[in-house]
């Protein structure tokens, strides 16, 4: 469905998930064949990129503006190997000259450089396209007069009734019962509803076509030419009470939207699912406790609106942006994409580039392609990612987040928006682009929340690190970030769903970041030894950092500190039950007695340990770290997530990487 809008375009984000373009349908037959119903603003886009010759054909209803006024910009008729069959009732057989006549089109339709073939066409008409696809036209009650149209297949039989009213009375029900009669699927003027209907504007209610085709039989029916106040919200209002309704068994009715394929023939198809909308999308993400999660639902969601292929989000941090998370679909799975969170991209705050031009003035860019950017432009596009990967970036639609004080938190790009027949990158449309800047507004207050949890947590590891100089901001992300990403191999073994593992993975992120938390509590003079051993009372001391971790963080309902407590008393804990939960013997766990976010915190926490550079030591390498840690696995560690730790053994340099030490000695 190309255009499900009735009476005049409407391109706003009140209306872009179902679409703001009037009137367009696009028939393709198995053979190759395409023929297009209706030519309202929704035929500007549906060829944008046509071989040099071919056949088309266009089939109008009638003449009305929101019905034709996509004709003129219908690409293959402004290209000299390019013919066009456009079939329009008798009535208007002049209509393309009219247009120009009375001054609506600077240019003559018979100068445009592709070969046009005018067919009137009156009801009864059987016009046969191929051997496999036949047209029959038949009249339509709507203001003016109107056609609508039968299109038969070998083992099909499509219906599209154009703007056609169903007048009150039992002889119209009969009428448009009898033209549904047969028909393997309908697309109906169904523009009213009952509440709003208006007798004689030459349009249906919603009522009165399911009514029609209950009695007719038939098995699909597509509710389209959307009233222009119709928002998304009421349209979606209205296909959820569409399912509850039982006007006839095994009847399945939708609410037309743009971008929509209907299957003809064959085994019957599952109805699309209709995607989450903005609010229950927000609803959603909001749950999620740790930027990358929420990252990649706000990326998953706008490829979703834009169909791009692939897409990535900076972050602001000081005077750079760096990548935080990215999907392309041509290089890697959905699955795969939280390995690249990682990457360590980063690009100066400053208008050279596209992204920081974009979160410099807090604007947004639609470029149609990118290796046409204007000289007098300031930004330019970097093609090393292309040229490293073989990727071919054409469209972008890059997007800022800003928070409700006007300060940039990070930019979205968007990338070769697809074309759904052949996969080919096109432009990102007006209501893909409008529609993505309201889902970037309102995720921003999300990002904002997010960032201001994490400066929360920031500012009480600053308080440990004046105590203990290892304990850096850094380390507690290392910790964090290899922690979730041995549950996330943990949780996929153990058959946890994508979505809960997401919800999971940030809430450890953010809790094992606070391991050590409880050492704010004990003596700088101890934290600080550099020479000698500990003696048995300083052991004992040092060990009493769990107890007053947990303690800590105990008056924290929160579901973070909850995590975090649990983590803070039992991250010391060994898998042998030699281990300990405070100063003293009691309360020692061993096994899976051990909560399991304990249990993988405390190997990350090692692991780190091991590789991090310190006053007494020089760091290992990871091979040497690996070593220990198949070594102590059984005894110290869970052996299990010993090989959950080197699952991901990929991704630990790029996260050593991404969060440096600066250690310095005190």
């Amino acid at each position: 469905m190309r255009g499900v809008r009735g009476s005049i375009a409407t391109p706003t984000p009140e209306t872009s998930f179902y679409g703001g373009n009037t009137a367009c349908l696009e028939v393709r037959a198995d053979s190759g064949l395409k023929l297009f119903l209706d030519a309202g603003t929704g035929l500007r886009s549906a060829w944008p990129n046509p071989p040099f010759n071919g056949e088309a054909h266009i089939f109008l209803t009638h003449g009305h503006a929101d019905h034709i006024i996509g004709l003129w910009f219908f690409k293959p008729l402004h290209m000299p190997g390019w013919t066009t069959n456009l079939y329009l009732p008798e009535w208007l057989t002049h209509l393309p000259d009219y247009f120009y006549q009375c001054g609506f089109f600077p240019v003559p339709f018979d100068q445009l450089k592709g070969r046009v073939i005018r067919h009137p066409v009156k009801g009864g008409d059987r016009l046969t396209l191929s051997p496999e696809v036949v047209v029959e036209a038949f009249q339509a009650h709507h203001s003016g007069g109107g056609l609508g149209y039968r299109v038969l297949t070998d083992d099909s039989v499509f219906v599209y009734t154009g703007d056609y009213e169903i007048l009150p009375g039992e002889a119209a029900k009969k009428a448009a019962e009898d033209l549904l009669r047969g028909a393997d699927l309908a697309v109906v003027d169904a523009q009213y509803n009952l509440a709003d209907y208006m007798r004689g504007y030459g349009h249906s209610t919603w009522e009165d076509w399911l009514e029609a085709a209950a009695r007719a039989g038939i098995k699909r029916l597509v509710l389209t030419h959307h009233d222009p106040t119709r928002s998304d919200q009421e349209l979606d209002k209205l296909d959820d009470s569409l399912s509850e309704l039982a006007y006839s068994e095994g009847l399945k009715v939708q609410v037309g939207r743009e971008g929509l394929r209907l299957v003809l023939g064959g085994t019957t198809r599952a109805m699309p699912r209709k995607p989450d909308r903005l609010f229950q999308y927000l609803e959603e993400v909001s749950a999620y406790r740790y930027e990358s999660a929420v990252l990649d639902r706000v990326l998953t969601k706008a490829r979703d609106i834009t169909r791009a292929d692939a897409g990535a989000i900076f972050l602001v941090e000081g005077d750079e942006l760096v990548l935080a998370y990215t999907h392309n679909d041509s290089l890697f799975s959905a699955d795969e994409a939280h390995r690249h969170a990682y990457d360590n991209h980063r690009l100066p705050l400053d208008e050279t580039s596209i992204a920081g031009y974009v979160a410099v003035n807090g604007q947004h860019l639609n470029l149609l392609d990118v290796r046409a950017i204007p000289d007098w432009a300031p930004y330019r596009y970097n093609a090393d990612l292309d040229q490293a990967t073989g990727y071919i970036t054409v469209s972008m639609l890059a997007l800022p987040f800003i928070n409700s004080s006007g300060q940039t938190l990070g930019v979205m790009q968007l990338l070769n928006s697809l074309d759904p027949l052949y996969r080919t990158p096109s432009p990102f449309s007006l209501d893909m682009e409008r529609y993505s800047r309201v889902l970037a507004r309102e995720v921003s207050g999300i990002l904002a929340r997010s960032a201001m949890e994490r400066s929360g947590i920031f500012g009480i590891l600053r308080v440990g690190t004046g105590h203990d100089p290892f304990e850096t901001g850094h380390h507690a992300e290392r910790v964090g970030a290899i922690a979730s990403e041995i549950y996330h191999v943990w949780a996929a073994r153990h058959g946890h769903t994508p979505k809960a593992i997401r919800h999971e993975k940030g809430r450890l992120r953010l809790a094992a970041m606070l391991h050590d938390i409880g050492k704010v509590g004990l003596s700088d003079l101890l934290l600080m030894k550099k020479e000698g051993a500990f003696t048995p009372e300083e052991i004992i001391a040092m060990r009493d950092h769990t107890r007053l971790g947990a303690s800590i963080l105990d008056n924290d309902p929160g579901e973070i500190a909850t995590l975090a407590r649990e983590i803070a008393l039992h991250h010391h804990q060994r898998w042998d039950g030699q281990g300990y939960a405070g100063s003293t013997d009691e309360g020692r766990l061993a096994g899976e007695d051990i909560p399991l976010m304990a249990r993988i915190t405390a190997l990350a926490d090692v692991f780190d340990a091991l590789i991090s550079k310190r006053s007494y030591k020089d760091p290992w390498t990871f091979e040497e770290a690996f070593a220990y840690m198949r070594e102590a696995a059984g005894s110290h560690f869970d052996p299990e997530l010993v090989d959950c730790l080197e699952e991901v053994g990929d991704l630990l340099p790029l996260i050593f990487k991404r969060f440096p030490d600066k250690f310095s000695e005190k």
